[in-house]
């Protein structure tokens, strides 16, 4: 008898240690609309013989604007997977210093119906900026569909939420040579079983980003450039109004939709408001940031290390940003969980000198 597990992002590994004493297959919840066997088999039909697409490497010179900094090597993996819908082309790239630089390019497949996932069935791949969550191998997965490997997103995420998206169980998977890559998938980004053996090593759980557009706008190094320091200069606009208890000027930085912790803008105005009277002093250390950006959305993640007189913390902080009606980024919502202080990161940013690393 075999055990089969439905997963959508998140794998409880206990829960399936616990179920050890038969084999356990798990699946990704888009198989909850599975194909009926007409179906597979026509495109199976279809696609029989035909020779994979050709990955299509960026243009000479140029990254994606959706690198802008990979942040902290100590707190964020070095490495960042981009998928180029309208080249059916998965990208890998690695940051040294101040630029990503292009690791390897590979063909991929994608949902069988174009366009940005929107809900649970629809066959389509999301559009966003994801995180590798869990790991699945061997035994685990049906080779059939699935291959030897596969590694869970965290879709839907924040902004998928925000959007009232529905759906999960999107996975970067591989299949076996009898499959071909241009069969189109229920959701999930496909590749060979060759390639995912190769990719493993550049994935991070929680870490490492993979950001799926329909299509990938490439900068030279002077835009490139430009852009990322804009955004570098944004946040560090927003680290110092707050540490200067500077209400009005820390308001500006935030959406007229933004929501945390239950509450709402004006609510966290009264509550930053309470807090700068309770504090005589605040200071405010950030990391390195990681900054992933899409044309009118971006991440932010880093390293925060906060001090006033009466209490202190470090952990890692994530800001959504959206553009407002004037083009300008405002914080939709931001996320906060504590680390260590002994996390090699949150220890170099407490005991160094400067308030950016």
């Amino acid at each position: 008898m075999i055990r089969r597990i439905l997963i959508s992002t998140t794998l409880l590994w206990g829960s399936t240690l616990a179920l050890a004493t038969q084999p356990t297959l798990i699946e990704s919840e888009t198989n909850l609309v599975p194909d009926s066997q007409a179906e597979r088999e026509e495109k199976e039909d279809a696609t029989k013989g035909k020779p994979d697409p050709q990955a299509v490497p960026p243009p000479a010179n140029k990254v994606p604007a959706a690198l802008l900094n990979l942040g902290e090597v100590d707190a964020f993996s070095p490495y960042a997977f981009v998928v180029d819908k309208a080249t059916r082309t998965l990208t890998v790239w690695k940051y040294d210093s101040t630029i990503p630089t292009l690791v390897a390019s590979y063909p991929s497949d994608l949902g069988r119906e174009p366009g940005d996932k929107t809900s649970s069935g629809d066959r389509k791949t999301p559009e966003g900026i994801y995180f590798f969550q869990t790991r699945i191998e061997g035994a685990q997965l049906d080779f059939n569909e699935y291959g030897s490997r596969a590694f869970t997103m965290n879709y839907p995420n924040y902004f998928d939420s925000v959007g009232n998206k529905t759906g999960s169980g999107i996975w970067l998977h591989s299949i076996p040579e009898t499959k071909s890559l241009l069969r189109g998938s229920r959701g999930c980004v496909v590749v060979r079983n060759e390639v995912i053996q190769k990719i493993s090593d550049y994935v991070m759980l929680k870490k490492t980003p993979i950001i799926i557009l329909p299509s990938v706008t490439y900068l030279t190094a002077e835009e490139f450039t430009a852009q990322k320091t804009a955004l570098l200069a944004w946040v560090e606009g927003w680290r110092k109004s707050w540490e200067a208890k500077d209400v009005n000027s820390y308001l500006t930085y935030y959406g007229d939709s933004f929501r945390a912790l239950g509450m709402d803008r004006d609510q966290w105005r009264r509550y930053k408001e309470g807090l700068n009277a309770k504090y005589k002093s605040i200071a405010v250390k950030i990391s390195n940031p990681m900054i992933l950006a899409q044309p009118d959305r971006a991440i932010v993640r880093f390293i925060q290390a906060y001090r006033s007189d009466k209490k202190e913390d470090v952990g890692e902080k994530i800001l959504y940003l959206t553009k407002d009606s004037t083009g300008q980024f405002r914080i939709l919502g931001e996320e906060w969980e504590e680390v260590p202080k002994d996390n090699l990161a949150a220890a170099k940013l407490m005991n160094s000198k400067d308030t950016n690393l």
